[in-house]
């Protein structure tokens, strides 16, 4: 069996510790680093998306007029052929 020195022991473990944290503050920086890479990167895709969006909102609303001046063109248009339809009725039904 080895005998160790109570001093060696406890420069292992500094040594073992200092190692311990390079390594964790090296983890860190990288988890981190890739955190705000990945964050920038859903920023972007938020924004693109809005920007779809809002693109996507104003072709809607373009068609929903055309839509409804159409609607509004053939409602007049059925009740001008109503009315016709009760003049003809009018006048051949007597």
């Amino acid at each position: 069996m080895v005998h160790v020195q109570p001093l060696d022991l406890d420069k292992i473990i500094k040594k073992i510790r200092y190692d311990f944290e390079v390594f964790y503050s090296t983890v860190y920086r990288d988890i981190k680093a890739s955190y705000e890479a990945k964050l920038v990167e859903i920023e972007a895709d938020v924004k693109e998306a809005l920007r779809y969006q809002s693109a996507q909102m104003e072709e809607f609303a373009m068609i929903l007029r055309t839509l409804q001046a159409d609607y509004e063109k053939l409602q007049m248009s059925l009740s001008h052929e109503k009315e016709m339809q009760m003049k003809l009725e009018h006048t051949y039904c007597k």
